[in-house]
């Protein structure tokens, strides 16, 4: 069997016998990658506690012909404060859930969605406000859709192109279209959330900045408003149905 290296974040895993556990974790080379790690389950082995869920490490496997094998495991981050923490354990499996329902094996994006991943994960351990939180996993939701080629339309209507005369006139987004649309798209749309223009200023923000320009809007009920318009959106373009979403509303 050939070996290969990989950095990745530990993203689900499942039990095999009473030792083993079927990992699915996304590297910053090969996308999506499923392997087995022998053992990891025994109180005694080395990957035990590297084969935990949200974990990134440097990684030496072999190629199997189903599911390749976890040989070695060295941890990269291990992203600690969030275990401490419900409210950062549950964004962190969105998140680590996103990555998984849009990752690809061998995903020619790789590079770019793992580190936007790493990055999302590390300001959640790091932050401590619920706002900072918020504001990050709404900056890793917009980037990982436009990563993978479902970027939102904000400046025109998504179904009519046309341009209102300013980017404040827009009333309404349409999650199954993908973006703000016009008061007379809005009529024959099936679903269609309320939107203005702090909405726009906070994705347009995010798309580009670490924080938003004008702190002033960096509120928890308008944090919560955006995530929600993109936890919609994002449903939309999933094929399989998102669990994580009902364990963040027990948070709110």
């Amino acid at each position: 069997m050939a070996n290969y290296k990989a950095q990745a974040i530990n993203l689900k895993s499942y039990n095999l016998g009473e030792s083993d556990k079927i990992m699915i974790m996304y590297s910053r080379d090969h996308g999506l990658i499923r392997c087995v790690a022998k053992g990891a389950k025994k109180s005694s082995s080395s990957l035990g506690g590297r084969m935990q869920l949200i974990v990134a490490n440097n990684l030496l496997l072999a190629k199997g012909r189903n599911l390749d094998i976890v040989c070695q495991a060295e941890v990269i981050e291990s992203f600690s404060s969030i275990r401490s923490d419900m409210t950062k354990l549950i964004y962190s499996f969105y998140c680590a859930e996103l990555l998984n329902n849009f990752g690809l094996e061998n995903d020619t994006n790789s590079k770019i969605i793992y580190d936007l991943s790493f990055e999302a994960l590390k300001n959640i351990s790091i932050f401590s406000s619920l706002e900072e939180i918020l504001w990050t996993v709404i900056r890793f939701k917009l980037r990982l859709m436009e990563a993978v080629g479902y970027a939102i339309e904000l400046n025109q209507c998504v179904r009519c192109n046309d341009i209102e005369h300013n980017y404040g006139s827009y009333h309404f987004f349409c999650p199954e279209s993908g973006g703000v649309i016009c008061s007379k798209c809005e009529e024959k749309a099936n679903k269609t959330l309320e939107i203005d223009k702090r909405h726009i200023s906070i994705f347009k923000d995010a798309q580009i900045y670490d924080f938003p320009e004008d702190e002033g809007i960096f509120d928890k009920i308008l944090l919560y408003s955006c995530f929600n318009i993109l936890k919609e959106y994002v449903s939309a373009k999933s094929d399989k149905k998102l669990k994580t979403p009902e364990m963040i509303e027990t948070l709110c």
